[in-house]
């Protein structure tokens, strides 16, 4: 009877959601391994055109990004980046938490 075989297949090959669901835990258990860094993308122009590089474009992204205030900061000899607990070692006092 065909009727009966409906939903064997499915277990076999899985359904979309099964699969999504798989392949999404992968993805999570790559990102965990890992130490991320992040990427800012910046466009050259407005007009999608190659080999045209507007400079006050650029610096407006970058500027209105944060990335050149945190270029700023981490030249003066801050520290951009903070594990959790080098942070609550080094302010912890401070906000009573350390």
């Amino acid at each position: 009877d065909e009727g009966s075989n409906r939903g064997r297949g499915n277990k076999r090959r899985g359904t979309v959601g099964s699969k999504f669901k798989r392949s999404l835990n992968a993805l999570m258990d790559l990102i965990t391994s890992t130490s991320p860094h992040y990427i800012r993308c910046l466009k050259p122009n407005d007009e999608a055109r190659p080999n045209n590089f507007v400079h006050g474009r650029v610096l407006e992204q970058l500027r209105y990004g944060g990335v050149l205030e945190a270029v700023r900061v981490a030249r003066m000899g801050y520290p951009v980046r903070l594990k959790r607990e080098e942070w609550k070692e080094r302010y912890g006092t401070t906000l009573g938490i350390g």
